[in-house]
């Protein structure tokens, strides 16, 4: 019986690790092909859902917004699930989140760290990364 309640409260464990939010917003330039980058700011609420901002680095003054869920796999990885079906991945990091490609591969090559935000605003939540 009690490996039975030892065993239980391991799987009980590992959801909760599982099914984790994070309450906090990261900011930087990611790379953009025709310009200087995109200005982004990614904002994770605790209930589970994303709002992000983009906008061309002397391009433009429109602010591309999108919006939807997001989940964390046991090995840091953030997935967002937009509100017109299209997915991102990024890897969770100390202070930070990397931009992933398609594949939840990390981007390789000469600008392989400028697919960085950086965290700069946190709320104090239970089960934080």
């Amino acid at each position: 019986m009690k490996k039975v309640l030892i065993a239980a409260l391991g799987l009980i464990g590992l959801s909760a690790c599982a099914s984790h939010k994070l309450c906090a917003t990261y900011t930087g330039v990611l790379p953009a092909a025709d310009g200087p980058g995109i200005a982004t700011e990614l904002t994770l609420n605790p209930n589970g859902t994303f709002e992000m901002e983009s906008v061309y680095v002397d391009k433009s003054t429109t602010v591309f917004a999108d919006s939807g869920t997001y989940s964390i796999s046991d090995d840091n990885v953030l997935t967002l699930n937009s509100e017109s079906m299209e997915i991102s991945y990024f890897q969770l990091e100390e202070g930070q989140v990397r931009k992933l490609d398609n594949h939840m591969n990390k981007i390789i090559g000469n600008l392989s760290d400028h697919y960085i935000l950086t965290e700069t605003n946190t709320c104090d939540i239970p089960n934080k990364k």
